[in-house]
Formats: structure tokens, sequence, C-alpha cells
């Protein structure tokens, strides 16, 4: 498809859509996809020449770095539905997802901005200053009065985030993720079967599991010696087991008698790293944990090296189904909740489940009926056409029953999931749509996704630091980042000391020392004022 230069991007939305076309770019673009549906009316005859002006409604946004948005045809039947289903002319502008922030805050300094627009936050820095600069609407007046599905369906701690309102006041539209945790522990049940065993639970239970796998051979393929408890990947992504049960987790933030304290440098962090050492030692996690890449981490487990492991239950049905694990016809997977030591445990953070934010620029003239369009967005209505697609094409409903099918050529244009993903999530103004409830109930692992989301949502670890803006004392240095991120300094210091190349106490020590000296303290300092300065209102 050749791209569409400047002039014809400014062609008119009368004339497009006369014409039936959506206005279309290439990937490798700075500007994507630009669209318009059908009339309000659905009619072919009512031209949006007639049609009342606030009835088209721009959007920017990303293409999630996603093939179909890239690959658009020019009369795009999702945007023509959704534009007919809603009842405005919805006119879409893509940006490439690698470039989106820079080319985002291109057109913030340009004042070229639309009616809508997806953001990370109303704080972010592709558009420093917008909220006290005047640059977005303010919100709340509109909500109250056009926005009683947005008020009713989108949960009140997403509202409270920083990313979407500032000093009482709302200034961005809520774009959630699926749930606030998907996360559980996946463990094999034919191995705990085979060994006679029960699920554990508590800490010691977890370690007389590990143990009693070593050794036995219990994938079937000649080797005794490849399997482990807990299988883990580089960086200690989806690793962050073990470590809550100590009553300190290394992302989590502590009011440590009146000091916001990361939990990385609190003292418990020691025992948790001398549990993680003995796991090391005794091999209950894999050797190769610091450098075991993703994709191998996956195809490990499948090979059957894995007494457990932690990840997404959304992801059971096309990932962990034992029908994914090779030759090992007897696989049995189930989910377990986090294992319970001294000081409680959990899988996942707790968070304010915000996935991006929607603003709407205060130059925009269409704020009131963008706010009515983002209402019916979040009505029951809506939900079918960001769960299925298009009724006849995406899915067919006989007797009241939904037939949809992940794997349909319909739903896997420009690749797997290529077309799902883009009603589902990257036009779905609620966020993301992979796995609502209607498409939970029809899936035929219902049963287990249903369990496993029950297990992570009681599996939240609350914390001090829920709604924590960035802190300016770590925005320049991301050796001090919280928690395990690549290169920082106790994702460094942790794997040393779990290796046995620095000792435990030592290494900790000197970490704690270093953190603090290079500018942590000034974060605590920071964080602290933040956390009394909430506390008072």
């Amino acid at each position: 498809m050749k791209s569409i230069n400047k002039k014809m991007m400014l062609v008119s939305l009368s004339t497009a859509l006369a014409a039936g076309t959506l206005l279309a770019a290439c990937g490798g673009k700075e500007s994507g996809t630009n669209g318009a549906g059908s009339s309000p009316s659905g009619s072919a005859s009512n031209s949006p020449s007639t049609a009342p002006a606030n009835k088209n409604i721009s959007i920017l946004l990303s293409n999630a770095g996603a093939k179909y948005p890239q690959e658009m045809k020019e009369d795009d039947k999702y945007v023509k539905e959704l534009s007919k289903q809603s009842g405005y002319n919805l006119k879409f502008d893509f940006l490439n997802h690698p470039e989106y922030k820079q080319q985002l805050t291109v057109r913030f300094a340009s004042g070229d901005l639309p009616d809508l627009i997806r953001t990370n936050g109303i704080t972010d820095s592709a558009h420093p200053g917008a909220v006290e600069q005047g640059v977005f609407k303010e919100l709340g007046p509109l909500i109250d009065k056009y926005g009683p599905n947005l008020k009713k369906k989108i949960p009140q701690q997403a509202w409270d985030s920083p990313n979407v309102s500032k000093d009482g006041k709302i200034y961005g539209i809520p774009a959630l993720a699926q749930f606030m945790s998907n996360r559980v522990m996946y463990i094999r049940q034919d191995w705990l079967d085979k060994l006679g065993m029960k699920q554990p639970n508590t800490l010691d239970e977890w370690v007389k599991y590990f143990e009693a796998i070593k050794g036995k051979d219990l994938n079937g393929d000649g080797d005794p010696n490849n399997e482990y408890g807990f299988y883990v990947r580089e960086n200690m992504i989806y690793g962050d087991v073990f470590f809550a049960e100590f009553g300190a987790h290394p992302g989590m933030w502590y009011n440590v008698n009146g000091t916001m304290t990361p939990g990385m440098i609190m003292p418990e962090m020691k025992e948790a790293i001398k549990f993680w050492k003995m796991m090391y030692d005794k091999g209950y996690v894999n050797p190769n944990l610091f450098t075991n890449k993703g994709a191998d981490w996956v195809a490990g487990i499948k090979k059957g090296q894995a007494g457990s492991w932690k990840y997404d239950i959304t992801s059971y049905p096309t990932t962990w189904t034992p029908s994914n694990f090779v030759n090992q016809p007897n696989a049995k997977i189930d989910v377990v909740g986090s294992p319970q030591g001294p000081k409680g445990g959990g899988l996942e953070i707790e968070n304010p489940q915000v996935n991006f934010v929607w603003v709407i620029p205060s130059k925009s003239k269409q704020a009131e009926e963008v706010i009515k369009f983002l209402n019916w967005a979040w009505s029951d209505e809506a939900e079918s056409f960001f769960s299925f697609g298009i009724k006849g094409h995406n899915y067919t409903e006989e007797g009241g029953k939904i037939n949809w099918d992940p794997k349909a050529e319909a739903n896997n244009e420009s690749g797997p999931a290529g077309s799902s993903t883009f009603y589902q999530l990257i036009i779905n103004p609620r966020g993301d749509g992979r796995m609502t409830q209607k498409l939970v109930d029809i899936n035929a692992e219902a049963e287990m996704l249903k369990k496993g989301i029950k297990i992570a949502s009681e599996n939240i670890m609350k914390h001090d630091g829920l709604y924590m803006p960035s802190l300016q004392a770590l925005a320049t240095k991301p050796e001090l980042a919280i928690g395990f991120n690549a290169g920082n300094l106790f994702l460094d210091m942790f794997a040393k000391a779990v290796t046995g190349k620095e000792d435990v106490d030592k290494a900790f020590d000197a970490f704690v020392a270093e953190w603090k000296k290079r500018g942590g303290d000034a974060a605590m300092k920071e964080a602290t004022d933040w956390y009394n300065s909430k506390t008072k209102k």
C-alpha cells in the first residue's frame, strides 16, 4: 500500500465518507491510519456533510506495534462498525508504538491536537506541565452530567490515580487493565500426585515439595537432574515470590516508624535473600535463573523442567494447557495462591488498575460529545463489540449463545490475534477487553480461568506507596530504581548474594549504604513528604 501524503490527509471528512473510504497510511510513517465511520444512523444517505458537526470525534492513539492498524484497509470494517454502533463519526490517527511518546511530544508542541488523546498519564513527560498550563480539560463536571456509566463501572482506585486526577480534580478518563491482578502460581499437579503430596501452602510445605522433586525424573526424559521446584527467568521477571512472606517485597514501599522505606533496603530483606540462597544452593531453582531468557523460560517449563512458576492466569488457554507440554501426555496443571510465610505473602502489588489514560484538550469543542461517546463505550451494549467484534463476521449467535472462536480467520487478520486485538484492545476506550467476563464465560477453559482470577484477586499485596507519583530524586538514576530492574543496584547485589559470589550480610549492608548515599535518602524524604501530605487530607 502506498503511503498517503499530507495533502490527502487533509481531504474533507464528507468526501471521505461519500466515497465510503478511510484515509490510511502504511506502518513505518510517523502518522498512521485515519478513519471515519458511518453516519450516526448508519444510513448511507445521511452524509456527514448534513450531520451535526458535534458527531465527529478525532482520536489520537498508539498502534500498539500491531500489524493490523498498520495494514488497515481504507474502508476498515471495525472503525465503521464502532462508528455505527456509537452514533459518532470516529476518525482514528495511529502513531507508531515504539516512537509514540516522542511523536506525542511533537504533537503537543505543535498544538495540532484532536478531540481525544491516549497518554500514559496526565503528568507524563510527553506533555510536561499540561495540567498546570490548562492544556487538558477538567472533566469532573462533564462526567457528573454525561458519564453515569463511567462513574458506575470504573473503580474508585482508578479515579484516584495521580495519572488521572490532581488536587481532587479529574483530568483524564482511565482505560483499565484486565484486572488489578491476574498473577497466580502454576503447579504441576501430576507431579504432586506422583509424589503423594497435597498442594503446598506454607513455606515449609513448598520447601518439602521442592526437595521431593529432586532426582525423581518426573518429566520422564531420562534425566533426573533437570527438574526444579520453582523456575525463574532473567531479571526475576515473574519471580518476585518468597519475599513478602518475610515482610519485605523489593518493589513495595512501607511506612516504617513514620519514614517511607522501600522493602528492598529493610532488614527483613536479608531473610528473604538467605531463603533464596538456600533454594539456589539446594537446586530448588534453575541455576541459570539470572540469564534465562523469556523464550527459553517458556520452553523449559513446557519441557517439564518446572515444578511451579508464576505467571498470568489469562495466558492459561493459549500457553499452559497440558497439550502445550512436550512429550508429557499425562501433564496436569493447576493454579494455587501465594506461599504463606511468617509475615504473609502475595502475588502482585496493589495498583490503580490503570492501563493508560484518555485526555481531552481544552481547545476541543467536542468535550461534551466525547464524554457521551465514552459513556456509551462503557455500556453493556458496547461490551459485545469490544469482546466479540462484528456479529456475523467475528462471531455468531444462536439461541442466545455466542459462538466466538479466537482461532477463526476473521479474528486473526494480519497474524495471530491481529484483528481481535484491534477491536478488543487497540480501539477499545475501556482498555484491555481480551478477557472480559463475556469472553471468560464462553472460553473452553472457563473453569480454570475463573479459579485463577479468584486466586489472583485474593493475593493482592496492600502497601503504603499506592498512588505515589514518580519520585524526582530517582528520575535520572535508574540504578536506584525500586525492585527488580535490569541494571539496578538491588538486582546486582541480589544475584551476587544468591549465587555465593558475595556474603549475604556484607553485600546487603553495602548495597543499602550505597543506595542511600547515591540518592536513596532524598527519595525516602520525598516519599515521606508525599505520604504525610496524603494522609493529612
